[in-house]
């Protein structure tokens, strides 16, 4: 299990939090999204929870 632990400032998550929801929609794979932003894994996969919640 990869786990970056990335301090984020004020905005930041949030911008990597919105990357990283473009890219599930775009079925990139999580571990390349956790590289990409630096959230950690158990955070994109809350999104892409939340994300899947949505559509139902």
């Amino acid at each position: 299990m990869i786990n970056m632990a990335k301090e984020f400032k004020k905005g930041q998550y949030e911008d990597a939090a919105e990357k990283a929801k473009e890219l599930l929609d775009k079925g990139i794979g999580i571990t390349e999204i956790i590289s990409m932003t630096g959230l950690t894994e158990e955070r994109v996969n809350k999104l892409n929870r939340k994300m899947k919640d949505k559509l139902t």
